[in-house]
């Protein structure tokens, strides 16, 4: 079973290069894949990915990615 542990364990959070706002937004996505994949509903999945985007083409140092 895929958990929050082994999704960020395979994805280093730690490595994206991103500001503080941005890692927030990214640990929430990499939470919320684990979370659509446990409900079936991609529903929280597409919305994180969207904030993370939209902060992600407004900022400097994450637009850099």
């Amino acid at each position: 079973m895929m958990t929050q542990e082994i999704l960020v364990e395979l994805w280093k959070v730690e490595d994206i290069p991103a500001c503080d706002d941005g890692m927030v937004l990214a640990h929430e996505f990499l939470k919320s894949c684990v979370s659509a994949l446990d409900s079936g509903n991609p529903a929280n999945f597409n919305a994180r990915f969207d904030s993370y985007m939209r902060h992600r083409n407004l900022c400097e140092k994450c637009e850099d990615i």
